[in-house]
């Protein structure tokens, strides 16, 4: 009995561990905080469709996200990778799965199923997904084009 106990602590300990599953492009849309639905232009996570890397994902964000006026957007690729099939050629800085938000981070109001979005003073390298108490850095893309191969 005892070791069935055992097993099952041992599963929901790895259920609640893992990562949240990102779907394929363009993914759950994201919605601020008053419920409206972001376009996928704006804001979009999904799934890697790369041979070999589909346990990584993309987060695409047109910056600055509230459209700061005399500012010109840029489109930013941050990447999410917890099977660490990246090349860290293609990063900024390493991912980091068990991350801890920075104390000056703030929630940007936008949330996509599980996830919150994040940000903190180092955005123009990180951004940050909260999915409960895991929060995950998730690192600029060096081009905002990452090839396949």
């Amino acid at each position: 009995m005892s070791r069935l106990v055992g097993l099952i602590g041992l599963l929901v300990l790895a259920a609640c561990s893992s990562a949240a599953v990102v779907g394929p492009y363009p993914g759950e849309p994201f919605v601020d905080t008053l419920g409206e639905t972001i376009p996928f232009e704006r804001v979009a996570l999904y799934a890697d469709d790369c041979p070999g890397r589909e346990s990584g994902a993309f987060l695409d964000v047109m910056w600055p996200l509230a459209g700061v006026p005399g500012v010109e957007p840029e489109m930013r690729r941050y990447v999410r990778d917890p099977g660490q099939v990246m090349s860290s050629r293609q990063l900024l800085a390493p991912y980091d799965s068990a991350s801890s938000l920075p104390r000056e981070a703030l929630f940007t109001g936008l949330a996509s199923g599980p996830f919150q979005l994040w940000v903190a003073a180092d955005v123009d390298i990180y951004l940050y997904l909260v999915d409960g108490s895991r929060v995950e850095a998730l690192p600029r893309a060096a081009d905002e084009d990452v090839p396949c191969a």
